[in-house]
């Protein structure tokens, strides 16, 4: 089945984003009444300082631990670990020839991916302890891989057929392939709680969906284009999505437990992404003021009253992809996530209240 060439845009211009930001592995600060922020931004060890070298902090617990990827000055790329007194530890999985890290659970096992003779995924837990794993059928991995404080694991592959593909790979190691309801091309932003959010190609744009650990799967915003789905306790749902052909404009949703939606802009945006949301209802994402990002990315946190502040980290460029790509939020409201310099050098950043 073949996309229209609006989705096919939007879509190529979301994965480029995603792909410059881990890649790199990959306004001032206008805050509501009552608010305050301050942001640091850090390294990982050996980052390197030229064009897509440095940090890239991929994920966070609800503890405030960090966890990313680093690209040294000789393409060497492992993971880190960044506790919340501000040490760092590096991951490298045993013979790999890079380690990339993009989540961790409250119990510190983290997911990532690594490259021997073939990609493939690993959980490490706390104790050092690492599991590989792949799913059957990969021609290669997709995007990131989420996991959540149950252990259970979610992702994206593309097949040897190379048609996209979910999978889901419970506690007990079991792993399943999905995709949405009679669609294709799905793709994962999340799980929490056994639940896997995510979007998929739907006849008439990119849907949103949960599925439920039973395998059921709920259905959002069916015809639009979703870009990515993320999920708390409370059951909220939160993303964004666009109008096929409606020139690039993107909003926000939240999709309360009941089923009711919520719906908020970025004042000033065309295109923004979602890129999580805690257990009291804040959001934390990225936008900007055009389709390409031509001058860089901007970051913004949805507090819970739906009051929204927007922010650069120290140091953003305003280029094409360059900027503030926040990727993660806790209860507390901290933002973990990214920030671009005007030399396309990435480093971590971390937003606390």
């Amino acid at each position: 089945m073949l996309l229209n060439s609006s989705l096919r845009s939007s879509k190529v211009v979301r994965l480029a984003i995603l792909a410059i930001v881990s890649g790199f592995l990959a306004l001032a600060p206008a805050v509501s009444a009552g608010q305050s922020s301050s942001i640091i931004t850090f390294d990982g060890p050996g980052a390197g300082t030229g064009f897509g070298q440095g940090t890239s902090a991929n994920g966070m617990n609800s503890k405030g631990t960090i966890v990313g990827t680093v690209t040294s000055p000789s393409r060497k790329i492992y993971g880190f670990i960044r506790q919340t007194n501000g040490n760092i530890t590096k991951v490298v999985y045993p013979g790999a020839q890079y380690t990339s890290v993009y989540g961790i659970n409250d119990s510190g096992t983290i997911v990532g991916s690594f490259s021997g003779r073939h990609d493939q995924l690993f959980l490490r837990t706390a104790d050092g302890k690492f599991t590989s794993f792949v799913p059957s059928n990969t021609q290669f991995l997709e995007g990131y891989a989420f996991i959540d404080n149950l252990g259970n694991v979610a992702g994206t592959i593309v097949t040897t057929s190379d048609f996209f593909q979910c999978y889901v790979r419970t506690s007990d190691g079991t792993i399943t392939l999905f995709t949405g309801p009679l669609g294709f091309e799905c793709e994962v932003s999340g799980i929490d709680n056994g639940t896997v959010t995510g979007f998929y190609g739907a006849p008439s744009g990119y849907a949103g969906f949960l599925r439920a650990p039973d395998g059921t799967f709920t259905v959002l915003l069916a015809n639009v284009q979703v870009a990515g789905v993320y999920l708390n306790k409370s059951g909220i749902a939160a993303g964004a999505f666009n109008i096929p052909g409606g020139g690039g404009s993107t909003d926000g949703f939240l999709r309360a437990a009941d089923g009711v939606f919520d719906f908020f802009t970025v004042p000033g945006s065309v295109p923004m992404n979602v890129r999580g949301i805690n257990d009291i209802g804040a959001l934390a994402g990225f936008w900007a003021t055009d389709p390409e990002y031509t001058s860089g990315a901007h970051g913004f946190q949805r507090f819970a009253d739906g009051t929204i502040s927007t922010f650069d980290a120290p140091g953003a460029g305003t280029a094409q992809f360059q900027g503030t790509f926040p990727s993660a939020i806790h209860n507390a409201g901290a933002i973990a996530g990214t920030v671009v310099d005007s030399s396309n050098v990435a480093h971590g950043f971390l937003l606390t209240q």
